[in-house]
């Protein structure tokens, strides 16, 4: 094995491993926006009036049952 083998070779593991971390950290990005949405769109949905609920088909029952899921629920 030549010095250039030995020098590229440990490189590559890095680089991919990176790859994998920076992959890792995207998807966990995604995955807190998601969350993030979904609360403020309960949050959203549980300040809407009553009239608002009728309008697009929700009681305040559905809602109050949405609102008191953990944000990680769909």
């Amino acid at each position: 094995m030549n010095k250039r083998a030995l020098a590229v070779g440990p490189v590559r593991g890095t680089h991919a491993a990176l790859r994998g971390a920076a992959r890792m950290v995207v998807w966990l990005l995604e995955a807190a926006t998601v969350l993030i949405e979904r609360h403020r769109q309960r949050h959203s949905l549980a300040a809407l009036d009553d009239r608002l609920l009728r309008d697009v088909g929700l009681s305040r029952v559905d809602v109050s049952r949405e609102c008191e899921k953990p944000f990680w629920r769909d």
